[in-house]
C-alpha cells in the first residue's frame, strides 16, 4: 500500500473545498491518504489529519515553526508522495521534505496561480519570484494550472524539475446539482428578496482586494444610473473588515448589494441568480466561472490569466479588463437585453472540468 501526505494552508477553503475528490482516488487504489493543513475542520476521508500551526502568510515565525513540524511528521510516515498546495503549504512541505526526498519521496507542488506573472506588481516579483525559483531545486514535479505560468516555469526554473499543465482540480459538480431549478430559483429570490424583474448578478469568491469585489459595485451602479433594474449577491467569506460593505454604502447601493459570507449552498444561490461577474485581478484558473457555467448563467469576466483558460471572449463568455467597469456593464446589458445571446452563453457543456475525472488524471501523473 502506497502512503501520499497532502499539505495546503487550510483546511476549510482548500482542503475540503477542492481536494475530496483526490483524496477518494488515492483511497479507492489503496493509498494511506493523510493530510497536513492549519484550521480545526476535520477532512473527510483521510487516515490522518495534521493540525498544523501556519498561517496565510509566510511571513511569520509560525512558517519556520511549521516547517519544523512537518519535517518530522515527514521523516516518520515514510511517504512515497508529499502532494503540496498553496504557497504556504508549498514552501513549508518542499523545506520539510528535503531530507525525505533524499530517500526516495516524491515531492509534487501545484501552483494554483503563481504571485508573479505578466502584469503583476514589482514588489511581487520581488519576493514571490526567488522564493520559488530557490524551492524549485526541492521539488521533483511542478503542476502550473494556466498556460502563462508553464511557460515561465518550464523556462526559468530548474531544468531537472517536470513541468506539467494540469486542468486544476476539477469541479464538484454534485455540490451544485438541484432537482428542481424552478423551485430553487423562487425560494432563494424569495429568500435573497429579489424582486421578480431584477437581474442579480453573482460572484463565489472570498472578499479580498484580489478579488476586487470594487469593480463589481462600480458595475452595478453605471447599471443602475441607466435605468437597469440589478442586484449584486456575494458569497464568500470577508478578509476586508467590512471594506466592500462600507464601499457600497459611500456608492449609495448598498440597499442593491447582498453580502453572504461563507456559504455551502453555491448551487441553490446560482439558480436565484442571472449572470456571473467575475473580477478578479489574479487567477490561477476559473473555478468560479466553471461553477457558473454548470448552472446555467452566462459569464462577464475580467481576462486574466486563470480565466482566459476557461473562457474564449464572446464564444462562451465575455472578457473585459481589470478595472474597466464600464465595458463589464455593457457586456451585462447585452445579455440582459438579448435572449439569443443569453440562452447560447447559457447552455454550455462543462464535463471535461469535472473534479472526479480529474482526480483520476492527477492520480495517473502522481503515480507513473
Amino acid at each position: 500500500m502506497g502512503k501520499i501526505l497532502i499539505v495546503a494552508n487550510v483546511a476549510k477553503e482548500h482542503i475540503i473545498k477542492f481536494h475530496i475528490p483526490t483524496i477518494k482516488a488515492f483511497k479507492d487504489n489503496g493509498y494511506q491518504v493523510d493530510v497536513a493543513c492549519s484550521g480545526d475542520e476535520e477532512v473527510p476521508y483521510c487516515d490522518n489529519q495534521f493540525h498544523t500551526c501556519w498561517k496565510r502568510s509566510p511571513f511569520t515565525f509560525k512558517t519556520i515553526k511549521g516547517i519544523k513540524e512537518l519535517k518530522g511528521i515527514i521523516d516518520n510516515g515514510n511517504y512515497d508522495i508529499v502532494f503540496c498546495h498553496t504557497p504556504v503549504g508549498g514552501l513549508v512541505a518542499r523545506m520539510a521534505a528535503k531530507s525525505a526526498r533524499k530517500k526516495g519521496t516524491k515531492v509534487v507542488y501545484c501552483a494554483h496561480g503563481l504571485h508573479f506573472f505578466k502584469g503583476a506588481p514589482k514588489i511581487n516579483w520581488l519576493i514571490y519570484y526567488p522564493i520559488e525559483k530557490y524551492l524549485a531545486r526541492y521539488t521533483d514535479v511542478f503542476f502550473a494550472v494556466n498556460q502563462q505560468d508553464y511557460d515561465l516555469v518550464k523556462e526559468k526554473f530548474n531544468k531537472k524539475m517536470k513541468v506539467e499543465l494540469v486542468p486544476e482540480v476539477g469541479v464538484n459538480f454534485d455540490r451544485l446539482k438541484i432537482e428542481d431549478k424552478a423551485l430553487a430559483r423562487k425560494e432563494y429570490r424569495e429568500l435573497l428578496n429579489i424582486k421578480d424583474g431584477t437581474t442579480a448578478l453573482i460572484y463565489v469568491a472570498e472578499l479580498l482586494p484580489n478579488k476586487n469585489q470594487t469593480m463589481l459595485i462600480d458595475t452595478l451602479c453605471l447599471l443602475k444610473e441607466q435605468n437597469e433594474d440589478v442586484c449584486l449577491i456575494l458569497p464568500g467569506p470577508d478578509y476586508t473588515d467590512g471594506g466592500y460593505r462600507k464601499y457600497a454604502e459611500e456608492k449609495g447601493v448598498a440597499d442593491s448589494v447582498t453580502f453572504l459570507g461563507w456559504r455551502n449552498d453555491i448551487g441553490e444561490l446560482m439558480s436565484a441568480c442571472d449572470i456571473c461577474t467575475a473580477s478578479s485581478i489574479r487567477e490561477g484558473f476559473g473555478i468560479n466561472l466553471v461553477e457558473a457555467m454548470y448552472c446555467g448563467l452566462p459569464v462577464v469576466a475580467t481576462g486574466n490569466r486563470g480565466h482566459v483558460t476557461v473562457i474564449t471572449d464572446g464564444e462562451n463568455g465575455f472578457l473585459v479588463d481589470v478595472n474597466d467597469y464600464v465595458s463589464m456593464a455593457q457586456r451585462v446589458k447585452e445579455l440582459i437585453h438579448n435572449d439569443e445571446l443569453r440562452k447560447k452563453m447559457s447552455n454550455l457543456d462543462v464535463s471535461k472540468y469535472d473534479c472526479n475525472l480529474i482526480a483520476q488524471e492527477l492520480y495517473s501523473r502522481l503515480t507513473e
